[in-house]
């Protein structure tokens, strides 16, 4: 059986700034410019022969069209990341290295310890005491734990509501490439650091 499918980077566009409705943190997750994401929103669009945005000064909201797609798209990419997930388990993979705050943490690497709860930081992460964004951007650091909300260009940076264990700072950005946004290493980490 084939299938009869749009370009899967419009898709991606679509779908990135269909959660955000923003083209600007859409091409931000998805490291390309927003024009990059505009134009290919626009060839889908051409595609299916229907609009899926309405496009209004400085934002986007879905037509019904797209709000009937973006669900089932969503799911998708979901399905299809869990899948992969689930082949690549069985590859081996290094360590995502964690750059947390000397503000936040004094010894980053006990602190994860006590709560992961196992004695030892996870294997799943490296862990250092800085708070340079250089570090990140020069590619020593895969992500790096920061009070405050940035601004961070060209990375992605997520809120996270602090596990109780880094009293008494409540929240954070978890700053990353935008290709890590969704690694499952990153999502181990988002899991430990966050209040459950």
């Amino acid at each position: 059986m084939s299938y009869r499918l749009p370009s899967l980077n419009g898709l991606r566009a679509f779908e990135a700034a269909g959660r955000h409705l923003s083209f600007k943190r859409a091409a931000e997750e998805l490291s390309v410019t927003p024009g990059a994401v505009s134009q290919q929103v626009k060839h889908l669009e051409t595609t299916l022969g229907v609009p899926l945005f309405h496009r209004l000064h400085r934002s986007l909201v879905l037509t019904g069209f797209g709000e009937t797609l973006l669900p089932t798209v969503s799911d998708a990419f979901e399905r299809l990341s869990a899948a992969s997930d689930a082949v690549a388990r069985t590859l081996e993979t290094r360590a995502l290295r964690l750059g947390v705050s000397p503000r936040l943490a004094a010894d980053p690497e006990a602190l994860l310890a006590a709560v992961a709860g196992g004695g030892r930081a996870p294997d799943f992460i490296r862990v250092s005491r800085t708070d340079e964004v250089a570090d990140l951007l020069n590619g020593s650091l895969d992500a790096l734990l920061r009070p405050g909300p940035g601004p961070y260009p060209g990375l992605h940076a997520e809120h996270v509501a602090l596990n109780d264990a880094f009293a008494p700072h409540r929240e954070a950005s978890l700053v990353v490439w935008p290709g890590l946004a969704r690694c499952r290493e990153l999502l181990k980490v988002k899991a430990l650091l966050g209040r459950g």
